[in-house]
């Protein structure tokens, strides 16, 4: 009998087919899992030196934080290191093992450019380092609207102390990240500022309603104003100097007085055309009018004019015998004379004047008639005097008060202080 063996086959488990790959994708990412891009840059690490010491502050890291809007909207990008000139600065170093140190300052004295971002953090073991740097900037508490402390580091970024040279500022700020601390006051993170010069002043753009500009006065003009100003400032300051002067004070105004009554000297006021009255100022003369004598034809007519008359811009005029041209040249030479005779008689007692006011000055001075050198610096005093006064001397008389700064002012010309009492 045939007896057929029984075979059982294997199970088999159906599974859905694997899916294609995209060829598009052909980058590997070899990444470790875990290992992340650094938010910080660091810039610099070394140690502060100090003038006329052999210590280091040291344990000193220079970084700038890094990221992007969503992360941290404070930090930077790497693209923006480029445009920063802080922390180009402070990689340019990287390889120097010290920075010089400058001593504390005030942030209010200065310009600071605090954009990149940049901090800066000091190693747990250095406890000189993290001891001076409390002591700076967090025994004083922080009370500006900025967060920032009062007082800051200053520290020079070369070996030299040019125009070129970056120098920068470390200072405190109060940080809102909340750090596990057993103290309750908020904690303070260390920033690092850029010292700037001061930016220019923008001017005003002008407005509709500014006044309308106005043109300014021409140099001779300013010339002559400064001129009269100084006059009138030296014959101030040599009354005072007469008045009130005493000791070193009086010294020095008698310097002031001789330098300014040389000026006056150099710059006489020039003589115009015109009389000058009482007050300085020239005097138009009015020409003296025509006589308005219209000779009539001898036949009595009426509507004609006589040939003998002219027509002048006062009027009508005649033409005068020789009579009447002799009477009035003798009026003329009659007017001229009693010109010249006040004129000599205005001269005359304003020479006496000067004359009086220069030996009193030169009494005063030391100078009396019997000293030797009277009669020459008598000379020379009423000499300039008179040259000094000799648009006015003609025209009207002066008091001694007008005399006296021009006389004085010559005496302390020619006799120095030192000189006065020799006599």
């Amino acid at each position: 009998m045939f007896q057929s063996a029984c075979v059982t086959a294997p199970d088999i488990t159906i599974t859905q087919a694997t899916p294609t790959k995209d060829p598009s994708v052909t980058k590997v990412s070899t990444t470790p899992q875990g290992s992340k891009s650094s938010p910080h840059r660091l810039l610099y690490r070394g140690a502060l030196s100090l003038p006329d010491s052999h210590l280091l502050l040291d344990g000193l890291t220079f970084f700038a934080r890094l990221g992007d809007n969503a992360t941290n909207p404070n930090g930077i990008s790497t693209m923006e290191l480029l445009d920063n000139p802080l922390a180009l600065a402070l990689e340019s170093m990287r390889g120097r093992p010290t920075l010089r140190f400058k001593g504390t300052t005030k942030l209010k004295d200065f310009w600071l450019d605090t954009s990149g971002d940049v901090c800066m953090d000091i190693h747990p073991y250095a406890t000189l380092t993290r001891v001076y740097f409390e002591n700076i900037l967090c025994l004083t508490p922080i009370s500006s609207l900025d967060g920032r402390s009062d007082s800051g580091i200053r520290v020079s970024l070369g070996d030299s102390d040019g125009p070129d040279t970056t120098e920068i500022i470390i200072y405190g700020k109060l940080s809102h990240e909340c750090l596990p601390s057993t103290s309750a006051s908020p904690p303070v993170q260390i920033h690092v500022a850029r010292i700037t010069t001061a930016p220019r002043s923008v001017p005003r753009r002008p407005r509709p309603d500014d006044p309308t500009p106005r043109k300014p006065p021409s140099i001779l003009s300013a010339k002559r104003s400064l001129d009269s100003y100084d006059m009138v400032n030296n014959s101030k300051r040599i009354k005072s100097s007469l008045g009130t002067g005493k000791g070193k004070g009086k010294a020095v105004d008698e310097d002031e007085t001789l330098k300014r009554a040389r000026e006056v000297m150099l710059h006489l006021p020039r003589q115009g055309s015109g009389t000058i009255s009482q007050k300085g100022e020239p005097v138009f003369k009015v020409p003296l009018l025509p006589s308005r004598a219209v000779l009539k034809p001898k036949g009595g007519g009426k509507g004609k004019v006589n040939p003998n008359v002219e027509i002048d811009v006062f009027g009508a005029v005649g033409h005068l015998d020789s009579k009447d041209k002799n009477k009035r040249k003798a009026e003329e030479n009659d007017a001229l004379v009693e010109t010249e005779e006040s004129a000599c008689d205005f001269e005359q007692a304003n020479k006496v004047v000067i004359k009086k006011t220069a030996v009193k000055y030169l009494g005063a001075a030391g100078i009396g008639k019997n000293h030797p050198e009277f009669k020459e610096l008598f000379g020379f005093v009423y000499r300039g005097t008179s040259f000094a006064l000799r648009t006015k001397i003609k025209v009207l008389h002066m008091s001694g008060k007008m005399v006296n700064d021009l006389v004085d002012a010559h005496v302390k010309l020619y006799i120095p202080p030192s000189e006065g009492g020799s006599s």
